[in-house]
């Protein structure tokens, strides 16, 4: 912001006005980005929460197939990107990574199939720490794309193109059904080249297909620690909401111990420990005050310290979000504008304009 009012007082008149007009055009273009990627995010929390709900224990897959989920975001604390489930089968020591894509564009396949591969080969040279993670063996590691079926047919060729060992599932809705395509016709070869899974009754029900229908809109995991941050503001203060309605008015005030609790009660199927969570419940917060929906109520200094009052009432959700998506994309907006500001100045350096 800074920045920004220094370059724009360098300006002329006529300048600023252009300036302006640039920058409230990347504003909008910004905010509808924005707008964009939570509901992509929210596609992508759905669609692992319906494979979620269908591997916990005591579901009628994990009865079948006996994998069950044992971790989320499995390779977040690892540093390694891509993976959002690790399923495992503690009798054939297999463990299975599923990395969700709610979305795809067509120029992006390669780069996501390569990106996948790679996070699982980065994953199979860290096995000893998976194992840490879930107190068992795991001899073998097979890795899996889901996405809607849409993208699918599409992903599959370039699977097969490159060679890529990638089992493929397909989450068709509606009618609401989870099915792992064939990407050749010799089961064993498929098996071999990682295309399939080795595991029988996995196969042979996911051939076939898996309902998620009795999954309804069921939201196991309300969060995930690569979750939009938007998702993270919006489930923490539903969750304060439900817990200072019921304190008196003069009581309905929080702390960064509150925060922390609620973000450990949502990341509890992860692998991440008090001082990840702690650093996780700081960002949360930094990013409250940031937009407005947390109001600081004392002088502290330490935000261990600090408390707070919530700015909005449960029931302006929506004007949150406007509030939200105004405020980032006003942000994203300034450097963005000053480079298209001097871009069509042909211009690279504040420097050279003021020559």
């Amino acid at each position: 912001m800074e920045d920004f009012n220094h370059f724009r007082e360098g300006l002329s008149s006529e300048e600023k006005e252009t300036l302006k007009k640039i920058y409230d055009k990347k504003t909008k273009e910004l905010k509808e980005v924005l707008g964009r990627e939570i509901v992509i995010d929210n596609e992508h929390l759905e669609l692992v929460n319906l494979c979620y709900n269908l591997f916990t224990k005591t579901t009628e897959t994990n009865k079948v197939t006996e994998y069950r989920v044992v971790l989320v975001d499995p390779l977040y604390t690892l540093k390694i990107k891509n993976f959002d489930l690790m399923l495992y089968n503690e009798g054939i020591k297999t463990a299975i990574l599923i990395e969700v894509k709610s979305s795809i564009s067509e120029r992006s396949l390669g780069e996501t199939v390569d990106e996948t591969i790679q996070a699982a080969d980065e994953a199979r040279s860290r096995k000893d720490k998976l194992e840490l993670f879930i107190g068992g063996e795991i001899e073998r590691i097979e890795s899996v794309i889901l996405s809607f079926a849409y993208y699918t047919d599409s992903l599959k060729d370039v699977v097969i193109s490159k060679g890529a060992s990638l089992c493929i599932w397909a989450y068709h809705f509606p009618p609401g059904l989870i099915r792992m395509l064939r990407t050749g016709e010799d089961v064993h070869s498929e098996q071999l080249a990682g295309r399939m899974h080795a595991d029988e009754n996995l196969r042979q029900i996911l051939l076939k297909e898996i309902s998620t229908s009795r999954m309804g809109g069921l939201r196991s995991l309300p969060i995930m620690p690569t979750s939009h941050m938007f998702a993270k503001l919006e489930h923490i203060g539903q969750q304060l909401f439900t817990r200072l309605d019921r304190q008196p008015q003069d009581r309905r005030w929080f702390g960064y111990p509150l925060v922390f609790n609620l973000c450990k009660q949502a990341f509890s199927p992860t692998e991440l420990d008090d001082s990840q969570i702690e650093e996780e419940a700081k960002k949360i917060i930094d990013a409250a005050i940031e937009v407005g929906l947390f109001r600081k109520i004392n002088e502290e200094d330490e935000i261990s310290l600090m408390e707070f009052e919530i700015s909005y009432r449960r029931r302006d959700y929506e004007k949150f979000k406007e509030d939200y998506l105004e405020r980032r994309a006003k942000e994203r907006a300034f450097d963005a504008s000053v480079k298209e500001f001097k871009h069509e100045k042909g211009l690279k350096k504040l420097d050279e304009f003021r020559e």
